[in-house]
């Protein structure tokens, strides 16, 4: 927008340079500045983004009639129309005059003009755009002072709001204190302010609380000293009592009251909060309690706990923890030091690796140890700890508990021994029973295989006398029985003690079961053997029985078409291995007490000191892993 001390601009488009240095030279005889076009597309280019007062225009030029130029110069002009006054040669009949008042015009000019009648006309817009001009920039500061005063009422509205905030926030503090504010005149002692939660708590109405003295809250048989405590105010300002006030009721509650002096307006005042601590006592209380409780389950249960702070070297533990060590509560000055003197010379060592793992890895303290008493008695104990650390990673404090063990280990010792008896009734029990089946196949062999070889032999010359064809026949059937019968007794006898180990070797022994095993049951078997494996006789027959209970096994349950037998020495230890295809163990299955096929491969690892692992597999069908040591003879 232009300033009211600028001139104002007028446009005047003519085709005809003459007209133009005419109408120049009239209009500069007042203060305005003229923009010159010689075509509608220069005025529209010398006039963009100026605002005229006034457009003088020829209606008719080449390209583009002064009507069109009226109707695009006020295109984009949607507030600021620009006035146009068209100058004309001829006269225009009404639809050419309608055209040109509808495209902008306000008037129309024939040539030749008056000089006189062009300033004159050129004059009432001019005046008329000054008026404008000063109507926008009344409205300017009109709209301004607006502004200014909506800003300024806004600010005092902030300063009230704010003033009315403060005095809402201070009484929400005040009534959010979780305890009781208070304001006495000093040194009267008459309570002038409070809040709401002091009229909740102890009953009383707004006005019983105005004027209400400081004593009248307090025991009286508290007065004096109540009184004796405040007149510390005197040299500290400030005071802190924890006594029972009374409610309006009578019923008296425990309060910490802290209180400081300020004065105001020459009048001095004691102003201060009270704090409800029934919750503190109660707490109080309830700690004592839980700390006799505690003190009693240690001791029941023989743990105790301890504390140790770097800084100060001082070292806390609960009475157990006295106990265990053999002390009464507080019969010596707990250290570290202490402690130490008191581990056993080969459990130390151990003991120091620990800590250095605790100090540089950050991990739990979990160790056992045994204890020696100044009387030379022996304890184990059980030690956990965690060691918390400073912000430069050094050590700051140990937090632990000690559990006496000695009982656990006694009863582990026994159960260890009890076990270790198991153990050897239990080869003694597996050394009975292959001496039984070693008896059971030598009697089948000699006594019932040698009879029914006889019986065949006999059934032979029988068959040889006898002159009947059906008698012949019938002998037949029964020499043939008599021949499978003999083959299963060999089979019986071969199982209960398959005489090949002996003879020709495990490897030997393993070949000769899975070729019988494969024939029997339809069930392709792979074997991966290493050669040159010595395993002593006491050894290869627990493996030889292993090795037939888990092909006894997938025979019943794995539906299994192909097996893998391996047989490998990796250093001092056989591998043992056993794989199927069929559909793998359950879970369930691999820890049962019922599966006593597993139990039983289990005792025979067990005999042979090995380890033993059965698993399902991840695509399908199971794995049995055997490792023990080899035996040197």
């Amino acid at each position: 927008m232009a300033h009211l001390n600028s001139l104002p601009s007028l446009l005047i488009v003519d085709d005809n340079e003459e007209n133009i240095e005419l109408l120049s030279s009239v209009l500069n005889r007042i203060d305005v500045n003229v923009i010159q076009a010689m075509s509608g597309h220069e005025a529209l280019v010398k006039s963009a983004g100026i605002e005229l007062a006034l457009a003088i225009v020829d209606v008719r030029m080449p390209l583009m009639s002064g009507f069109e130029l009226a109707v695009k110069l006020n295109e984009n002009r949607v507030e600021n129309k620009v006035p146009v006054i068209f100058l004309t040669a001829n006269y225009l009949d009404q639809e050419e005059e309608l055209k040109g008042y509808s495209s902008g015009a306000v008037d129309y000019l024939l040539k030749p003009f008056s000089n006189k009648i062009l300033l004159s006309k050129v004059a009432v817009f001019l005046d008329l755009f000054r008026q404008k001009q000063t109507i926008q920039k009344n409205a300017e500061l009109l709209s301004k002072s607006i502004k200014n005063l909506a800003e300024a009422n806004e600010r005092l509205a902030e300063r009230e709001q704010k003033y009315l905030k403060e005095q809402l926030f201070n009484k929400a503090l005040l009534d959010s204190i979780p305890g009781i504010f208070y304001l006495y005149s000093y040194p009267e002692l008459k309570m002038v302010a409070w809040n709401k939660q002091h009229e909740t708590l102890f009953g009383y109405e707004p006005e019983a609380m105005e004027g209400r003295h400081f004593l009248e809250w307090h025991l009286p048989e508290n007065h004096q000293a109540i009184l004796k405590s405040l007149d510390s105010f005197k040299y500290k300002g400030r005071v802190g009592i924890e006594t029972k006030l009374l409610t309006k009721n009578g019923h008296p509650i425990p309060f910490l009251l802290t209180a400081v002096k300020f004065e105001s307006q020459g009048q001095k005042y004691l102003i201060g909060v009270g704090t409800d601590i029934s919750e503190q006592k109660q707490a109080e209380e309830a700690l004592r309690a839980s700390k006799t409780i505690l003190t009693k389950a240690q001791q029941i249960a023989r743990v105790g706990s301890w504390e140790y702070d770097y800084q100060s070297d001082k070292m806390k533990c609960s009475d157990e923890t006295f106990r265990i060590f053999g002390y009464q509560p507080g019969e010596v000055e707990p250290t570290l030091h202490l402690f130490y003197s008191m581990v056993h010379q080969d459990d130390y060592p151990l003991l120091m690796a620990d800590i250095e793992d605790v100090k540089n890895k950050h991990i739990p303290l979990n160790i056992d140890l045994r204890i020696i008493y100044p009387n030379g008695e022996q304890k184990f104990i059980h030690e956990q700890a965690e060691m918390t650390f400073d912000s430069n990673g050094l050590p700051s404090k140990w937090i632990g508990t000690v559990h006496d063990i000695t009982q656990r280990k006694n009863t582990e010792k026994e159960l260890q021994k009890s076990l270790e008896q198991l153990h050897q009734l239990s080869n003694h029990i597996e050394q009975a029973r292959e001496n039984e089946r070693l008896h059971i196949a030598r009697e089948l062999h000699d006594d019932l295989g040698q009879a029914l070889t006889a019986v065949k032999i006999d059934l032979e010359i029988i068959k040889q006398r006898a002159s009947d064809s059906i008698v012949k026949e019938r002998l037949e059937d029964v020499k043939v029985l008599v021949g499978d019968t003999i083959r299963t007794v060999q089979r019986i006898t071969s199982q209960l003690r398959p005489e090949i180990i002996d003879d020709l070797g495990l490897e030997a022994a393993i070949e000769w079961y899975t070729k019988e095993f494969s024939q029997r049951y339809g069930i392709k078997i792979f074997l991966d053997i290493e050669n040159g494996i010595h395993i002593s006789n006491n050894d290869a027959l627990p493996l030889f029985r292993i090795m037939q209970e888990s092909l006894t096994n997938i025979a019943r349950h794995a539906k299994a078409t192909h097996i893998e037998i391996m047989l490998h020495q990796h250093d001092d230890f056989i591998q043992f291995e056993v794989i199927d295809n069929g559909v793998g163990i359950k879970e369930d299955k691999i820890n049962s007490k019922k599966s006593f096929g597993i139990m039983s491969m289990k005792e025979r690892t067990t005999f042979l000191g090995g380890s033993f692992k059965i698993s399902r597999r991840d695509t399908n069908g199971s794995k049995i892993e055997i490792s023990f040591p080899v035996k040197k003879e």
